[in-house]
């Protein structure tokens, strides 16, 4: 399998001089596995992933299977944006969770509601379908399956597997263990946010590559407990638990430059030399491609 990075930002896009290196645009990552394309997440970085589809497939009806890990803006702001859904010749299947009160349908409805954007969701040109994921599923040869993360709306971990190779995408995620009071138990050593947290290592457990939310530093989460994301060392110690080859820090920190992320990816390799590890670690950056 083949991943690339289009988008790696967190919350908010920031083009600019001081973010060329990583890139500013919001999450969105292609994977090919074989002869099929996969898309996990739809951020301002989806538009750049479909005029690049369309140089390529210049022709040729394409099939996208583009999953949402959950519908806050930055992870589905750039769908109206996607040129192939604007082509009658292919087709786009859409999944991810539903919302609290709304199926995911509706919330893309109301996304391309003519308040906030011209054409309509009836009104794009692609065979357009959108569907809530229930139970993990085949695509050919290749599986893809899922879990609940922690994070202020109902957000989704994938791990796709392929030909004995896996990758995990599972950002937007808040450590239970940070967030739920401790239980103690006489029982067993564990409390059960740490439980919780045990079952995220279990998912990731083997993964050739870990997609992994590392948005704040340590001293940066003390003050943003509750935002659903992880603390970098946090992020490492998950990836060195579960034994992944590579560990790719992404959602990047709209306040954070490359010089800043720069510190932080040498600091992780810090942490993973310290553990022992040879997980190899790097900060996702737009255009990147990893081939596991």
């Amino acid at each position: 399998m083949k991943a690339r990075f289009w988008g790696t930002r967190g919350s908010i896009a920031t083009p600019g001089p001081a973010t060329m290196k990583y890139g500013g645009n919001t999450p969105c990552m292609e994977v090919r596995a074989g002869c099929d394309i996969f898309v996990f997440d739809a951020g301002t970085g989806l538009r750049g992933l479909g005029i690049e589809l369309l140089n390529e497939f210049t022709s040729q009806p394409i099939t996208i299977h583009l999953f949402i890990s959950h519908t806050h803006w930055d992870h589905i702001q750039g769908f109206p944006f996607f040129i192939p859904a604007y082509q009658k010749q292919h087709r786009i299947l859409v999944y991810g969770p539903p919302g609290r009160a709304r199926s995911l349908e509706q919330i893309f409805r109301t996304q391309l509601d003519s308040d906030y954007h011209p054409i309509a969701l009836n009104d794009m040109g692609s065979n357009i379908v959108i569907q809530e994921i229930r139970e993990p599923m085949r695509v050919g040869n290749v599986s893809i399956d899922f879990m609940y993360l922690n994070h202020p709306a109902m957000c989704l971990g994938y791990k796709i597997s392929h030909e004995g190779s896996s990758i995990v995408y599972a950002t937007d995620n808040e450590p239970y263990e940070f967030t739920l009071p401790q239980i103690d138990s006489q029982t067993g050593p564990v409390g059960f946010p740490r439980f919780l947290d045990e079952k995220l290592n279990q998912f990731i457990d083997g993964a050739d590559l870990y997609i992994g939310d590392a948005q704040f530093t340590s001293e940066e989460y003390q003050y943003k407990k509750g935002w659903g994301h992880t603390p970098l060392d946090f992020c490492v110690n998950t990836a060195v638990a579960a034994h992944v080859g590579k560990l790719a820090l992404f959602h990047h920190d709209p306040f954070h430059d490359d010089a800043f992320i720069d510190g932080m990816v040498t600091s992780a390799n810090a942490q993973i030399t310290a553990l022992g590890s040879s997980v190899e670690c790097f900060g996702a950056a737009e255009g990147m491609e990893v081939t596991v």
